[in-house]
């Protein structure tokens, strides 16, 4: 019988910021289909709504939000951690331009 060792699986430590910039990008994507949603809503009922120009600049965004995570999961380091940083930014921009301002 032959004895095989295996080495230990190191396990890649995700950092806080990371998570907590992955949930924002995730309430940004559903910002926007919140927009979207309740655009095609009242259009439907014959009230302007938010305005396609809106919509459009929540879809950006929310694209801009997920790229910036993807950026933020599969790098290491500094870059990692400014692109979790822009994830937020992205998000507290939006939310300033178009919800509290």
């Amino acid at each position: 019988m032959t004895e095989t060792t295996t080495e230990p699986v190191k396990r890649q430590r995700r950092s806080a910021l990371r998570g907590a910039s992955g949930a924002v990008a995730v309430c940004v994507v559903l910002l926007f289909l919140v927009v979207l949603s309740s655009q095609i809503f009242f259009q439907l009922q014959g009230y302007p709504g938010f305005g396609w120009g809106a919509v459009a600049a929540h879809a950006l965004a929310a694209a801009i939000a997920v790229l910036l995570q993807v950026v933020a999961d599969r790098r290491r380091g500094g870059v990692s951690a400014l692109a979790s940083l822009a994830v937020v930014l992205d998000a507290v921009g939006t939310l300033w331009l178009f919800w509290w301002s």
